[in-house]
């Protein structure tokens, strides 16, 4: 593809977040799936990761409280949901998950596998599914439940935007994949991107290499647009990155005035 200009370094930010992300945190609106929304409570799963809708997510389950918690969504047949620890709180989750922190919005997670293993732990694939908003929070199970109500991306003002800025993402995409691999020696076999904007911007918030408040902040967004425009901005620097890393790699050509000095004078 064609190389791109880098963008200028990011600046300092209170955050801790980049400009792209600042934009969409301006931009962001939240948006309760019809007029009366339907409220449902979930349990609640804090971990130090952010899930994204239809994305896959490998978990060992080892703590009595969570293997309660998934037994009871398998018989059910019910999702839980998977919500960010605060910046600071990963400890006390540990020592004391009643008091837990969390970010309000986080994603239903589905089981689609368990592999049980002789002690009791299990390890269980998920997948998400919907966003939702924590409207209130329950502490009389030995885990933590929600009551939720689901969000969704507002409808985009300018549709005519979103194919263009849709296959620059997906370039860009390949692009940062094609390189990141290459200066692992291995290469990109066939990858098959959305064509949907939607689901394509959560597989890139999913895939890109940024802290976790960032990758909450593209979670919490409801712009498709703005989020594929910040994930572009973000990849736009990644690949900016990848390249001078390969370059800083590749050996020097070798040339006939590269050896001069240890020519022979005989």
């Amino acid at each position: 593809m064609d190389d791109h200009v880098p963008p200028p370094p990011p600046a300092e930010d209170p955050d801790g977040l980049s400009p792209p992300l600042r934009r969409i945190r301006t931009r962001r609106r939240t948006t309760v799936r019809g007029d009366d929304p339907a409220v449902t409570e979930m349990p609640l799963f804090p971990l130090n990761v952010v899930l994204f809708p239809q994305m896959p997510l490998p978990l060992h389950v080892f703590e009595e409280r969570y293997k309660e918690m998934v037994n009871r969504c398998i018989h059910e047949g019910i999702p839980f949901g998977v919500v960010l620890i605060t910046e600071g709180a990963a400890e006390k989750a540990r020592t004391a998950p009643a008091s837990t922190r969390t970010c309000s919005v986080g994603c239903a997670a589905r089981i689609a596998h368990v592999e049980r293993l002789a002690d009791g732990r299990m390890n269980i694939l998920v997948v998400g599914e919907t966003r939702f908003r924590i409207l209130d929070t329950h502490e009389h199970c030995s885990y933590r439940t929600g009551i939720t109500a689901t969000i969704t991306d507002a409808d985009t003002p300018d549709h005519d935007a979103l194919p263009p800025l849709t296959t620059e993402v997906q370039k860009l995409l390949r692009d940062f994949l094609t390189r990141s691999l290459a200066l692992a020696g291995e290469k990109l076999d066939t990858l098959d991107l959305p064509d949907d904007p939607e689901p394509l911007s959560f597989t890139v918030a999913c895939v890109l290499p940024i802290e976790l408040n960032e990758k909450q902040e593209l979670l919490e967004a409801t712009d498709t647009a703005a989020r594929l425009a910040c994930e572009r901005d973000i990849l736009l620097r990644e690949v900016a990155r990848l390249r001078r890393a390969a370059a800083a790699r590749a050996p020097e050509p070798v040339t006939a005035s590269r050896y001069a000095a240890l020519r022979s004078r005989n």
